[in-house]
């Protein structure tokens, strides 16, 4: 007796597709189950129903020898292969994936050319261009965007779903489309197909009478055709198929990462609101409830977040969202309707807030969990375990953390995220300084976990099993890699952070070796920030650090010397990249108070502002510092100033200057009358084209600086020069110079913590 063939054509992650399927199954159980999924995968199914399986999840199928291939199947519970394969584990009924396996795919593009065409429709030879299949009956239905029929008609609310009236309908409607002469199938795609024909073909050998075939529903009439199609025709076109080695594993997965909004091709457009929408389909039979309960969830949200949002609120919503979908000619509301509802009504027309609904019920920040007892690879089972030493979870939505280093716990945490960081995982991320608590003995992190890191973990295996083996071991092959002095420093400094004594002594052998034969002075100087960080901060994380101060003994007098000469002849962009490393090598010299290398800096500043040929930013910028150093009175400033604007420099190199001049503040044109009393006079006497050439370096200029400095300079601008009321401050009668001196160590204490 012939095989009885099933065909269920599901969309991927489809709530009600997830229904109706369930309901056939229940009412008419096959003898098997085959799945659209990778044969290579097929021994996770066996595991799948173990109650730890909190969905959403995913199968991560990857070629150990290159963890460039790798792939993601994601599961949630409201997706139809997930309610089949549970469905046939607790019926006891044999399951097996069907698809193509990726051992085969991770090489296929490599392997074959194209497949030929297997249907007569397609066999013309002709490249029709393609196009969304589903556009044309989107468009019949009176729908702009297919997605949204397809919503509309098969998965939401007020959908096909009793009986399974649904796989007919989509059958029929596969058929018409793929008959259509407009329709090129992938090479990639035919070959799938044929590999799944001889699966079917495989089971009905095995004397199976009763099967069930689960596919994405553009597959179902190709399946549908396997008794027409010979055996034969489908191995020609896998023969010659090569394959390298696969392993899979299950991984937690994140509504974040089923959202086709972000990224993931097969995904869906509302993860959070499907789950509800099948939840009320599973249990409550129908969809009606849905709008009420997602309403009523979307100002619990609200109100956590302190706004007032009452029952009347919810009742209005719904009806308004009802509404909405009559005028629309659907049944009951989606996912588009409760969303302008909740704005119109909940929201108050707030769009920030709808930007939180979406985020928690329209995408949903839900991560999903797999048994804890499965196996894993050694340094994933270690990691985990650190995490939960350390009493931290991974969780898809941002954390914030601050760290005091002081506290044992926080310094075990922040030593994770260092080696976590080594392994080249960004769960963790250290937010700029000037972000949350300050001070040597404070840290503050941003904690973000993505299932896409699990493959990462797997990967950093090769490294060692557990973190610190790993992070040690990656730090000194990345040490030997690394030629730039501070690309070195940082990594010095984050083995350190690390708690990686071990990979000290080679990674300061390759820093002197660097250091001994560094000719380019822009990286000597932008060395020096990091390893001066790392000698100051050093002590607040008990590390042994008095072997950087030698190499840092080289560096200053060296980089004090050779970079006056490197700011000569350079272009605006590679002068404004020169000032950022000048910037950070003031501040290095300024936070370990070295008479000696002040005195060498200083010097090097002068050189630069006077000799010919300096790019007139950075004289502008030395001139600056000079000046903040004391070292220059305010007289000569304004003289330098006019000499900078006389006719022998374009107005174009005298803006420049004064971008560098004024790098960081220009409070010193409010405290010196003198000084604004120059940039005043030179504005005004510059020729009209020459001053349409300065005006968009002028205008960065001072859109820098802060608003209330911006308020003040336009008031002097409106005074003008002679009404101007600026006072220096240097020669103020209230300028208490004694009481200055009381509170002046105190203060440079606070400015250093």
């Amino acid at each position: 007796m012939p095989a009885t063939l099933q065909l269920y054509g599901i969309r991927h992650h489809g709530p009600g597709s997830a229904k109706s399927l369930l309901q056939v199954l229940q009412l008419d159980p096959p003898d098997l189950i085959l799945i659209e999924g990778p044969s290579d995968a097929e021994a996770l199914l066996s595991v799948a129903a173990d109650p730890g399986f909190v969905p959403p999840v995913a199968m991560l199928v990857y070629n150990p020898k290159n963890f460039s291939q790798a792939s993601f199947f994601p599961f949630a519970e409201f997706s139809p292969e997930w309610q089949a394969i549970q469905f046939a584990l607790q019926q006891k009924i044999p399951l097996r994936f069907m698809d193509l396996p990726m051992s085969f795919n991770f090489v296929l593009s490599e392997q074959m050319p194209e497949a030929p065409e297997l249907f007569e429709e397609n066999a013309s030879g002709e490249v029709p261009e393609m196009q969304d299949p589903f556009s044309t009956i989107a468009a019949l239905a009176g729908y702009a965007d297919p997605e949204r029929w397809w919503e509309a008609a098969i998965e939401g609310p007020g959908a096909l779903h009793g009986s399974g009236g649904s796989f007919g309908v989509v059958l029929e409607l596969m058929q018409a489309l793929r008959e259509s002469k407009s329709i090129a199938e992938s090479a990639e795609t035919l070959r799938r197909e044929a590999y799944m024909r001889q699966c079917i073909r495989a089971a009905e050998k095995e004397g199976f009478g009763k099967i069930a075939v689960v596919c994405g529903a553009w597959h179902t009439p190709a399946l549908e055709a396997t008794p027409r199609i010979k055996a034969s025709a489908d191995a020609a076109v896998l023969k010659g198929l090569k394959k390298v080695k696969t392993e899979a594993v299950w991984i937690p997965w994140s509504f974040e990462r089923l959202a086709k909004q972000k990224g993931y091709g097969a995904g869906v457009l509302a993860p959070a609101w499907y789950r509800v929408l099948f939840d009320c389909l599973l249990r409550k039979g129908d969809s009606a409830e849905a709008t009420a309960r997602w309403l009523s969830h979307a100002a619990r949200l609200l109100r956590e977040k302190d706004l007032e949002i009452s029952s009347a609120h919810i009742i209005e919503a719904t009806r308004l969202a009802e509404q909405l979908a009559a005028l629309r000619h659907l049944a009951l509301p989606g996912i588009e309707e409760l969303r302008e509802a909740a704005v119109s009504v909940l929201c108050g027309g707030s769009e920030l807030q709808l930007q939180l609904i979406d985020e928690q019920l329209v995408i949903g920040d839900v991560l999903g969990s797999i048994p804890a007892h499965l196996p894993a690879p050694p340094l994933k089972a270690d990691f985990e375990a650190a995490v939960r030493q350390c009493r931290l979870e991974l969780k898809p939505g941002a954390q914030h953390i601050a760290l005091d280093l002081r506290q044992d716990a926080h310094l075990r945490k922040s030593v994770l995220f260092h080696r976590i960081l080594l392994l080249g995982i960004p769960w963790a991320q250290a937010l700029e300084r000037g972000e949350g608590k300050q001070g040597s003995f404070h840290e503050n992190w941003s904690l973000r976990w993505l299932p896409d890191y699990e493959l990462n973990l797997i990967e950093a295996g090769k490294w060692g099993n557990t973190v610190y083996e790993a992070a040690l071991t990656a730090s000194l092959a990345r040490g030997q890699e690394l030629a730039q002095l501070p690309e070195l420093v940082g990594l010095l400094g984050q083995s350190l952070r690390a708690d990686l004594p071990a990979a000290v002594p080679a990674l300061l052998a390759r820093l002197r070796e660097s250091a001994a034969l560094a000719t380019d002075v822009w990286s000597m100087a932008a060395a020096v920030l990091p390893l001066v960080e790392t000698l100051r901060y050093g002590a607040a994380r008990r590390l042994d650090v008095d072997s950087l101060q030698q190499i840092l003994e080289e560096l200053v007098p060296r980089t004090c010397l050779l970079l006056p000469s490197a700011c000569v002849h350079l272009d605006e962009e590679q002068a404004e990249q020169l000032r950022k490393v000048i910037f950070a090598f003031n501040k290095a010299l300024g936070l370990i108070e070295n008479a000696q290398y002040e005195q060498d800096w200083q010097q090097a500043l002068y050189q630069l502002y006077e000799q010919p040929g300096s790019a007139p930013l950075l004289a502008g910028l030395a001139l600056r510092l000079l000046f903040d150093k004391k070292q220059i009175p305010a007289e000569e400033i304004a003289l330098q100033m006019g000499y900078r604007w006389s006719a022998g420099y374009t107005p174009l190199e005298a803006a420049n200057w004064l971008d560098g001049f004024l790098s960081g503040s220009g409070i010193l044109l409010l405290h010196y009358q003198m000084l604004w009393q120059v940039v005043y006079e030179w504005v005004g006497q510059l020729q009209a084209a020459d001053f349409k050439e300065s005006l968009p370096l002028l205008r960065r200029v001072f859109s820098r600086f802060g608003g209330p400095e911006r308020q003040k300079l336009l008031e002097l601008v409106k005074a003008g020069p002679e009404k101007a009321t600026a006072r220096n401050i240097g020669q103020a009668a209230d300028w208490h110079a004694e009481r200055i001196a009381r509170v002046s160590p105190l203060l440079k204490q606070l400015v250093k913590e």
